[in-house]
Order: C-alpha cells, then sequence, then structure tokens
C-alpha cells in the first residue's frame, strides 16, 4: 500500500519527531484544513460515546419559574396521580396558582390552552404535561409509558423525572446542540494551539540555522507534530473522560514532540540528516 499519498502520507509522519520534521512540505492548504477537522473529531469521539449514555438533561436551567412552582403541595398532589401505559387516569381537576403562574393536573387539552395564557405554567394532561417559561416557547412533552411520579419521595425527584420525560422527547435536538457546541469549543481551541505554535515556529526563520522558510511549512509541522499526542488523548478519554483534562494532555504533548522535533533535527535538515541519533541513543531509522 502506498503511503506516499495524502491522507496516508499525513499519518506516516507522526510516529517520530524525525519524520514530522522531514514531512512539513507535504501538505497543501486545503489539506492542512481537513487535518484540522479531523484531528477534532477524533477528541469528539469520547465526547459522543459520553453523550450516548446520557438518560436525562436538567432543565432547570431552560425553565427555572416553571419549575420553582413545584413545591411539596404540588409534589404531594402528583404523587397521587395514576398515570398507566403513558395514560393520565383523568380525576377532578386540580389547580395550584401563585403569583409566579398555575400547576394543573387532570387538564383537557381546551382548558390547557387557557392554563397556558399565564406567565408561567405547568399543565398535565391526559397524554402529556406542557411546560411554559415566560420568554421561552411553550414544550409538550408525550408521556412514555414508563412515566410514573407515585413513586417520587421528593420535590427533586419529581423535577429529575419531568426532566427525563423531556429529555427523551428532545434527545436528537439536545444532542445535537451539545455535539456541536462541544466541537465548537475544541475545534477554536485546536486552532488556537496550531496557529500560534506555527506563529512561534515561522518566527525561527529569521535565524540562520532554521531551515523552516514558510508558514505553511509551520502549520504542518505543528500538525504533524499534534497527530500523536491526540491519539493519546483518544485513547486516555476511554479510561477517564474529562474535556479539560483532555485538551491537557494534547497541549503538553505538542510540546513535548515540538521539543523532540528540535532536540533531534535543530529544525534543520542538514542537521538531521547528520544526527542519526535518537533521544536514548542508537539508530534513527525514521
Amino acid at each position: 500500500m502506498k503511503t506516499d499519498k495524502f491522507p496516508l502520507s499525513y499519518f506516516n509522519q507522526i510516529w517520530t519527531p524525525k519524520r514530522s520534521f522531514k514531512g512539513r512540505h507535504q501538505l497543501n492548504w486545503l489539506q492542512l484544513v481537513i487535518i484540522l477537522v479531523f484531528l477534532t473529531s477524533v477528541l469528539m469521539i469520547p465526547v459522543a460515546l459520553n453523550f450516548v449514555k446520557m438518560d436525562s438533561y436538567p432543565i432547570d436551567e431552560s425553565y427555572p419559574d416553571t419549575f420553582e412552582l413545584i413545591d411539596d403541595t404540588v409534589a404531594a398532589a402528583l404523587q397521587k396521580t395514576t398515570i398507566i401505559n403513558g395514560t393520565l387516569q383523568m380525576q377532578p381537576e386540580s389547580e395550584y396558582k401563585s403569583k409566579n403562574g398555575i400547576v394543573s393536573i387532570g387538564s383537557s387539552e381546551v382548558q390547557a390552552k387557557q392554563k397556558l395564557k399565564e406567565t408561567n405554567a405547568l399543565v398535565f394532561t391526559k397524554n402529556r404535561f406542557y411546560l411554559k417559561n415566560k420568554e421561552v416557547p411553550v414544550s409538550n412533552v408525550q408521556y412514555t409509558k414508563d412515566f410514573d411520579l407515585s413513586s417520587a419521595n421528593s420535590v427533586k425527584e419529581i423535577k429529575d423525572e419531568l426532566s427525563r420525560q423531556w429529555f427523551i422527547q428532545n434527545r436528537g435536538y439536545v444532542m445535537g446542540s451539545l455535539m456541536f457546541l462541544v466541537f465548537s469549543i475544541l475545534f477554536v481551541s485546536t486552532i488556537f494551539i496550531v496557529f500560534g505554535s506555527a506563529f512561534f515556529l515561522y518566527l525561527t526563520r529569521k535565524n540562520s540555522f532554521s531551515s523552516i522558510k514558510t508558514y505553511k511549512e509551520s502549520m504542518n509541522l505543528v500538525l504533524n507534530a499534534l497527530g500523536l499526542p491526540t491519539l493519546v488523548v483518544l485513547i486516555s478519554a476511554f479510561v477517564q473522560f474529562d474535556i479539560v483534562v483532555m485538551l491537557t494532555i494534547q497541549s503538553l504533548g505538542l510540546v513535548l514532540m515540538i521539543l523532540m522535533v528540535f532536540y533531534q533535527t535543530k529544525f534543520n535538515d542538514k542537521a538531521s540528516l547528520e544526527n542519526n541519533k535518537s533521544v536514548f541513543g542508537g539508530k534513527v531509522n525514521g
């Protein structure tokens, strides 16, 4: 299999400091951007796997005033409701009104429309509940077959169960939004690391010892040096997932790789050819 064609040529350059330095001419600008996106996507693998494990999402911050309506009295009333296979067993409507909004249990759909005219409202009908918070679009959530509030022993547990129901129905939207947000953070962080590091390497062109002459060479070298640390981050994230730790390991790994490149090549093509000793002694074939 030929390894001199993109993208295999990139993977051929990331394993040793000398290869990373020698391969600094191989990528064009489009390929550099593709590798930048690829490295960010690698970091997204453990993020995606971690999000898949989510079975609930706290919506208190999205509907803060609505969730404040759930006090001990409301909680006690909800515990007495009977919901079988996603259907609320209708009973005389219970209504709990305060200056901040209204909670209604057992409303018809027609009644629900009236209740939702309040600034804040939590309305339970036969097959769904509605959440309304001022300045936030009304959300209606279909009951799942396992929806049950009778076993909730506190206000917090009721809020958690409502959050779980909301998440089940809005899972795709939540996952997509979180993935986009995290990808954006990681991509911007990677851009900052790559472009910043490449700039400092580019400054070495002013010294006669450096064979680095263009910014594209500097960026190519940085991306080559970033490949192995990113793979290390991927493996470590499967052991302990933490985005801050992931970015820290990636940054430190890049610094170490750049230092090793300098140690073995002095950023000079002639010195790289003459110095055939590895960091630990012995011959280097790469």
